[in-house]
């Protein structure tokens, strides 16, 4: 079941909701901006653009979001209610965020997406939100755990140096 249906407010000028149809460019613009950008830093964790295809799946599975500002996407990011390749079949109920892009002029959105998350799989019972990182993102890492994620575990058959984060819901 997707994580939401319709818009809702993210802050007073935020919207959140989940992409369409058709938007598939504008995810993918943001994340090939997030992906240049960490590139020039030096940082490899996304491809320099994802395939079409897969953001048109998601988007049919209502698992992509993206995030507007009078009406301009500035975010994106996927939420799923499981992710196997990296977490196995877990037992718990949880949240998967995943792909989570802010544009640079909204930079320091990404915590309040996160906690919307948060809030999210808290009020639906889930135990945690989950998150798989590149193990080679010291930041990255860092900002996680910072947003009270615990580093869970670095899979050896990961297909890229992936570092796994959780957080607890309280719900």
């Amino acid at each position: 079941m997707p994580i939401i249906t319709g818009p809702e407010h993210l802050t007073p000028e935020t919207v959140i909701r989940p992409a369409l149809p058709g938007e598939e460019d504008a995810v993918l613009d943001l994340l090939t901006e997030a992906a240049t950008w960490l590139a020039g830093r030096g940082i490899r964790q996304w491809p320099r653009r994802f395939p079409r295809e897969s953001v048109h799946r998601q988007i049919e599975l209502g698992e992509a979001l993206l995030i507007t500002r009078h009406h301009k996407p500035i975010a994106t990011g996927v939420v799923t209610e499981a992710e196997p390749e990296l977490w196995g079949e877990a037992t718990e109920p949880a949240y998967y965020l995943g792909r989570l892009a802010v544009a640079r002029e909204a930079a320091g959105l990404g915590i309040r997406i996160i906690d919307w998350v948060g809030e999210k799989a808290a009020a639906r019972g889930k135990t945690f939100v989950r998150v798989a990182t590149t193990r080679d993102n010291p930041a990255l890492r860092a900002l996680y755990e910072r947003a009270g994620f615990e580093h869970v575990a670095d899979p050896p058959a990961a297909k890229w140096p992936t570092s796994l984060y959780q957080r607890a819901t309280g719900g």
